[in-house]
C-alpha cells in the first residue's frame, strides 16, 4: 500500500507541479510590458525609473508562475514553490516600445520555507539603480530577523552590484548588526549595539574584492561569502 501510494503522489506531482519544469525565455522586444509576461506568469511586482541616463523610464519587473512546480532550492533540497523571473527593460524614445536588457531567474527569492515569511520584500528604481530588499523572518528555529538591500547600476553593458546591506537583530537580546558594503570604493562600515543598552559602535574596513559582481554572476541573495562566515 505505501509503494501504491508513492507511486501515486509522484505521478500526481510529476504532472501538476512540473517536474520538468524549465524557465522560459522573455521576449526581447515589445510595446507594452503585458508583451513580456509569457502565459502562466504573473506579475507579482514592478518598479519603473531611469536606468540608462536616456531620460526615460525604464522597467523592472518581477512575474511568478501560476501555478506551484517542484524545483531544488540551493540547499539541494526538492520544494514546492512557485518559481520567479526579473526582467529589466530599456524604454526606446523613438517609438515608445521596451527592448530586454536582463533577466534572472534566481535572484528574486521564492516564498518556499513554511517556517518564514516571503523573503521578497519589495524593489525600486532610485537615483538610477536598482534597489532589491529582502526580509528574513523565521516563525520558528531562529531568533534573527535579517533585512538586506543590493544596489546595481548599469554600466558597460551590466547591472554590477555597487552596494548593499545586510542588518541582522536578534529579537531576544535585541543585539543587532549592521554591513554597509560599498563596492566601488572597496570600503566596508560595520555597526553593532543593542537597542536595549542604548549602545552603537562603527568600524571601518577595506575590503579584498578584485572584480565587481553583477546581475548574472550573483545569482542569488545571502549566497556570497564577501567576508569569512559572512555572507551577502
Amino acid at each position: 500500500m505505501r509503494k501504491l501510494l508513492t507511486i501515486i503522489l509522484t505521478f500526481f506531482f510529476g504532472i501538476s507541479s512540473g517536474q520538468n519544469f524549465t524557465y522560459p525565455l522573455i521576449k526581447a522586444k515589445g510595446r507594452i510590458v503585458a508583451d513580456f509576461v509569457p502565459a502562466g506568469w504573473t506579475i507579482l511586482d514592478s518598479t519603473y525609473g531611469e536606468l540608462n541616463s536616456d531620460y526615460t523610464k525604464d522597467a523592472a519587473i518581477i512575474i511568478q508562475h501560476k501555478d506551484s512546480v517542484l524545483l531544488v532550492n540551493s540547499l539541494e533540497d526538492t520544494v514546492l514553490t512557485q518559481p520567479r523571473i526579473l526582467f529589466i527593460l530599456f524604454k526606446k524614445s523613438v517609438d515608445n516600445s521596451y527592448e530586454l536588457v536582463e533577466q534572472s531567474n534566481s535572484f528574486i527569492l521564492k516564498n518556499d520555507n513554511p517556517t518564514m515569511d516571503d523573503p521578497y520584500q519589495e524593489f525600486a528604481i532610485n537615483n538610477g539603480l536598482l534597489e532589491v530588499k529582502f526580509h528574513l523572518f523565521y516563525n520558528m528555529g531562529s531568533w534573527y530577523v535579517t533585512n538586506a538591500v543590493y544596489k546595481f547600476h548599469y554600466q558597460q553593458g551590466q547591472f554590477v552590484l555597487i552596494g548593499a546591506n545586510n542588518s541582522s537583530f536578534h529579537r531576544a537580546t535585541q543585539d543587532f548588526e549592521d554591513y554597509s558594503y560599498n563596492f566601488l570604493t572597496k570600503k566596508r562600515a560595520l555597526t553593532k549595539g543593542n537597542d536595549n543598552k542604548g549602545t552603537k559602535k562603527t568600524t571601518w574596513k577595506s575590503l579584498n574584492i578584485l572584480k565587481l559582481k553583477t546581475l548574472k554572476t550573483f545569482s542569488e541573495p545571502f549566497t556570497w561569502e564577501v567576508e569569512t562566515d559572512i555572507y551577502l
